[in-house]
């Protein structure tokens, strides 16, 4: 059984003139990313689990968290107050910034190598055969094939979710978000292109089976199965749903 570190991204509030985003509502994502939480109790590689918020949310995370660490999970909640600039610049900026502050301050990520990023909407469905499958501590999908017909499009790096080692996110990506800017057409999947052009990181030899919804487009990738829902819910309908003031949970 492997060891694997997990961080997963979030924003349960975004900015009403978010560009480019699709589900917006906040109840809805909220379900949603507990879906995803409730979800990662599954996978017997996944070991610790660190869920960063950057909307300075005051949802109560105390049950979900009970939930995991009973699966055998050890979790740390990061709950911050971020995402102002990303009404300028684009959710990709704001992903970015989670991902900035998680390393800065996670102390669950300093217990292994490397780490798994998620999009905190999804789940890997095959997670224990990608992770049994990829030895190397960076593994990344990119996309650089062009169309035959039409003008050449930008390649880009797969950000949904990917392996990174910590001194390569130090070293390459750790602020590649401030070069974000998506109402120019600068998305986070180019501007990470461009700094792993010259590093030697594989794609997965297992194909990440994506569960969950995208944000931006509105796709389903695949969907959550009832009692996962059910369960979600069960979190969000608890008559605390929110705390009395924002907090920071490491358990």
């Amino acid at each position: 059984m492997s060891d694997e570190t997990l961080v997963m991204t979030a924003t349960f509030r975004p900015a009403a003139d978010t560009p480019g985003l699709v589900v917006c509502d906040e109840r809805e994502r909220m379900v949603q990313y507990l879906c995803a939480l409730v979800s990662w109790a599954r996978p017997a590689h996944v070991r610790r689990i660190v869920f960063g918020e950057n909307s300075n949310t005051r949802f109560d995370f105390s049950r979900v968290t009970q939930y995991l660490q009973a699966a055998g999970k050890e979790v740390e909640v990061l709950v911050f107050d971020g995402n102002r600039e990303v009404v300028r610049f684009g959710k990709g900026y704001g992903e970015g910034e989670i991902l900035e502050h998680v390393y800065r301050h996670s102390r669950l990520l300093r217990a292994a190598p490397a780490f798994y990023k998620v999009t905190g909407r999804l789940y890997v469905g095959n997670f224990d055969a990608v992770s049994e499958a990829t030895s190397t501590l960076d593994a990344f999908q990119r996309k650089v094939k062009q169309p035959k017909d039409g003008p050449p499009r930008p390649c880009k790096v797969v950000t949904t979710f990917f392996k990174c080692s910590l001194a390569l996110f130090e070293r390459r990506l750790v602020r590649a978000y401030t070069q974000v800017d998506d109402l120019h057409g600068v998305f986070i999947e180019h501007v990470y292109y461009n700094q792993l052009r010259e590093v030697d990181a594989p794609s997965f030899s297992v194909r990440p089976t994506l569960v969950g919804q995208q944000a931006s487009t509105g796709r389903v990738y695949g969907a959550y199965d009832e009692g996962v829902v059910r369960t979600a819910q069960s979190f969000v309908a608890s008559p605390a749903v929110a705390s009395t003031r924002p907090q920071r949970l490491a358990q």
